[in-house]
């Protein structure tokens, strides 16, 4: 258990630091400069209103291409060119004008350093989609909400490489929480940030700016479909602004979304068998056996902004979100028993084969001996068969109910809220302060339809509750800024407590219970094993930061910062990290910057307590049990896994910036990083000499292990990352219009390093570096005339590399697939009908672009047809209509 204690002491002791250091620089400012009321300087949140008056006055004016950021920088006035770090800013409208309202989509699409991919059958990241910047774990990128840390998924990612390498072991924020309605920009900070912010932010932050308009409505719909006639999508959302009080504002988004399924593959191996046995028809998805595609899905998005401004300069601020999502995906097929004739083999789950043969075996008499003394009728559990000499084979009598086999229905319902509350002042002074407090949650309730625990028989149910995960967060902070009127001196510091607990919800009785045959065909709810109470707990992690943070001009032309933060989390002990940045302008239109910092990520509490079991499928399409155990779990233990170390890194970054014309901003950014400890899903086959150690130790149900693939969280490995990003934004008078043309680039490259021995294996370490393109592209041509929009977007894609992944030769490259790069086109116009109406139109990938054919046996026999790790997914053209109404 924390020790709560020792948390509050060492709170109290920041909290205290930090006040005490905020009473002598109010003191400082007071006798300095009595009565001022300006200041160019801001925190995070109070800078979208800080005007920056003396610093700003005396820096040049920043043209119209640029939007001035607050993240990354205690400084305010500052536009993305004149920032130490590489820092990138979307507006609103950049967010909204795409078919899919889902952030993860829509800023994905435009920020080639961000990638995302689509899973179908790959457990909870079938729901909650990671995104990942520079290739390095989601959760190594930190999401803040106007300036404040937003909570984590309750989803960690377990996935079987090769499906999703990247994000294997991450628990990262659910990116779809956001309805784009509710967004005024964001801005992607392209640099580690871990001094400013704390732990997860090594490759970066991603800052979402909420509205915060007093007055204005506006209400749309949005229908689409994908070219091959499915995945209908239905999207209605408004947003109003009223004004509270005389100056401030409440601004509500709402957003409800559903979509339709999609599915693109082509029939798996056995259920084509079946099919031409007993009819498509008896078979799931009439004859696919399993579908290939995006999840059934249905939305409800809400958030609340407001400010009120007190007496003086101060103000309350906060905010509210509230998701509900439902979703629906799909399992591995399950063959069905059928006569022996038709030479195929039934699931086991269902039936046990006399060996070498395709006739039930005999069941034991002990077996229904057993039965019987647990007042259990054997009908209900094993098929009669009077040849037998117990009077009973091994035939589940649950077969019946599936002639054409079974495809589990897996889905989630997902509820995501957090509360913001805080209180701000000095805006008019040079001297800012800013206190918040936050709570949410995530939670992700499983279910699981059309499925069965075979050791229950026929008595079994066929829908179950697996069990609901929860992620719980809470956190205070207060920061400081002092600026002043005669020097370009910024100082700011702060101090923060947050708190993360993980629960982990029992799954219910059918989907854990262990029946009479339990040894013969397997325990639990088939397809996503309900969590036992063994499993089931509250799991809570306390960490406390204080940092400092200088920012100044050192000469007219050469600016500086330098920063240090503390922080001690519960159970991995104590960090300091620093930042050191510069930039020199050369001239007005052209100036270097570079930044190096050292950063830290903490270990999840559901990392280190997550227990998952579920199936996968072998090179022949077979499917074992796959199970993922927390690090002090008695499996894992056998395993050689050891406690969980805190992730680090170090990181340098140097660019060039230049503005050779009004019109036109260019930059460059070459970055290198190197994460020591990172953690990883250390994955293992089940041997007899564990279940042999596991029996000896009481572990229940041992034997079922044996041959099963085992998982667990270990500090596995390093990298060392490095690329550029190039950027360049232009402006154009074309005829009586304006043309945007903005055209961005990212290289990236990444090296494994320092594997310890008998954790990753080679395939593991092959996707790791290869599975995502090493370079991508987005060039962006936006029109304006009078009332008429258009936008053409292209996406370049560089081709990728994947293994066959766990159940390959472990000896890349020659289990190894190469897929071409690919380019897709996006189009929307739009029309401004008057001062009401706006109708657009579009389609994303056009010209129907399709990835290149899996080239994964395994896959290919499952009915896989087209590269399922494509960071562009696979399903071809979408086509949309949107009309939005503004009052």
């Amino acid at each position: 258990m924390p020790n709560h204690a020792g948390v509050n002491i060492v709170l109290l002791r920041a909290v205290r630091t930090a006040l005490a250091a905020a009473a002598l620089v109010a003191c400082s400012a007071q006798a300095q400069d009595p009565g001022a009321s300006d200041s160019g300087q801001a925190t995070a949140s109070q800078a979208t209103t800080a005007q920056g008056r003396s610093n700003a006055a005396k820096a040049k004016s920043t043209t119209t291409l640029q939007e001035v950021v607050v993240t990354g920088t205690h400084r305010a006035g500052l536009s993305p060119t004149e920032s130490i770090s590489p820092i990138d800013a979307f507006s609103g409208s950049q967010i909204t004008n795409q078919p899919s309202a889902d952030l993860t989509d829509a800023l994905t699409n435009i920020v080639p350093s961000l990638t995302t991919q689509r899973f179908p059958i790959a457990d909870g990241t079938a729901f909650v989609r990671p995104v990942s910047l520079r290739n390095l774990s989601p959760d190594q990128t930190l999401v803040l909400v106007d300036g404040v840390r937003f909570h984590r998924s309750a989803l960690v990612n377990l996935q079987i490489d090769p499906l999703g390498t990247f994000n294997q072991g991450a628990q990262a924020v659910d990116f779809s929480v956001f309805p784009s309605n509710a967004i005024e920009r964001v801005e992607v900070l392209r640099d580690g940030a871990s001094v400013l912010y704390g732990s997860d932010a090594i490759a970066g932050v991603v800052n979402v700016i909420l509205k915060k308009a007093p007055k204005g409505v506006t209400v749309g719909a949005e229908l689409g479909k994908y070219d091959k006639g499915d995945g209908d999508l239905r999207r209605y959302d408004a947003d109003a602004g009223f004004p509270l009080g005389a100056d401030g504002f409440v601004h509500v988004s709402a957003e409800r979304e559903t979509t339709d399924p999609t599915s693109r593959g082509i029939p798996q191996h056995n259920a084509a068998l079946v099919a031409a046995a007993v009819g498509a028809n008896q078979v799931p998805y009439n004859g696919l056996g399993q579908r290939w595609g995006d999840p059934q899905t249905k939305s409800n998005k809400l958030f609340v902004n407001a400010g009120l401004p007190l007496t003086g300069d101060v103000e309350l601020y906060g905010y509210g979100n509230f998701m509900d999502k439902k979703v629906l995906s799909s399992f591995f097929y399950r063959n069905p028993v059928l006569p022996a004739q038709y030479g195929i083999a039934g699931r086991s789950t269902l039936v046990n084969y006399a060996s070498g043969t395709l006739t039930p075996a005999d069941a034991p008499q002990s077996l229904v001996d057993s039965i019987v003394a647990g007042g259990g009728n054997p009908a209900n559990y094993l098929t009669a068969n009077a040849a037998s000499s117990s009077g009973w084979v091994l035939l589940n009598p649950i077969y019946t109910q599936f002639p054409g086999g079974y495809s589990p229905m897996f889905g989630a319902d997902i509820a995501d809220h957090q509360l913001v509350g805080g209180v701000r002042g000095g805006g008019q002074s040079n001297f800012q302060w800013d206190a918040h407090y936050r709570t949410g949650s995530n939670e992700v309730d499983y279910r699981l339809q059309g499925s069965i625990n075979p050791s229950l028989g026929s008595l079994s149910p066929t829908s179950f509750h697996p069990g609901k995960l929860t992620q719980r967060e809470q956190g205070a902070g207060a920061d400081f800024v002092r600026s002043f009127d005669n020097s370009p001196l910024t100082l700011a510091f702060g101090a923060q407590w947050r708190q993360e607990t993980y629960i982990i919800h029992q799954g219910d009785a059918g989907s854990i219970a262990v029946g009479p045959t339990a040894s013969v065909f397997g325990v639990g709810s088939d397809a996503f094993q309900g969590f036992p109470t063994s499993a089931a707990g509250r799991f809570t992690q306390n960490s406390d930061s204080a940092y400092f943070d200088a920012e100044t001009n050192l000469t007219d032309k050469w600016s500086g910062a330098a920063a240090v933060r503390y922080e001690h989390a519960n159970g991995y002990g104590s960090k300091v990290v620093y930042k050191l940045s510069s930039r020199y302008a050369f001239t007005d239109t052209f100036a270097l910057r570079g930044t190096y910092n050292t950063g830290f990520r903490t270990p999840t509490p559901g990392q280190a307590n997550t227990l998952n079991i579920t199936t996968t499928a072998n090179a022949q399409g077979g499917l074992i049990p796959s199970g993922t155990y927390p690090v002090n779990n008695p499996v894992a233990r056998a395993l050689g896994s050891t406690p969980l170390q805190t992730e680090t890194s170090k990181s340098l970054s140097v660019g060039a910036v230049w503005t050779p014309l009004d019109n036109v901003t260019t930059s460059l950014d070459y970055y290198r990083i190197r994460i020591d400890n990172r953690i990883g899903l250390v994955s293992k086959t089940v041997t007899q000499a564990i279940v042999d150690q596991l029996a000896a130790g009481g572990y229940p149900n041992a034997p079922l292990l044996l041959g099963s693939d085992a998982s667990y969280f270990g500090n596995a490995y390093g990298s060392h990352v490095h690329g550029i990003d190039f950027v360049v934004d232009t402006w154009h008078q074309l005829g009586n219009g304006r043309l945007n043309v903005d055209f961005r680039y990212n290289r990236n490259t990444q090296d494994v390093v320092k594997v310890k021995p008998d954790t990753l294996n080679n395939d593991f370490v092959y996707d790791l570096e290869h599975q995502v393109p090493k370079s991508r592209s987005v060039l962006s041509f936006d029109y304006n005339l009078h009332r008429f929009d258009a936008i053409a977007r292209i996406n370049h894609y560089g081709g990728w590399s994947t293994t066959v992944g766990l159940f390959g030769s472990n000896n890349p490259p020659d289990d190894v697939n190469h897929y071409s790069g690919k380019t897709l086109l996006d189009l929307e116009a739009r029309y401004k009908f008057n001062d009401t109406f706006t109708v657009a139109v579009g389609g994303n990938n056009v010209f129907n672009t399709y990835p290149g054919k899996e080239q994964n046996g395994t896959l290919q026999f499952l009915g896989v047809k087209y590269a399922l790790t494509s960071p562009f997914g696979f399903n071809g053209a979408f086509w949309y209509a949107r009309v939005t109404a503004s009052f």
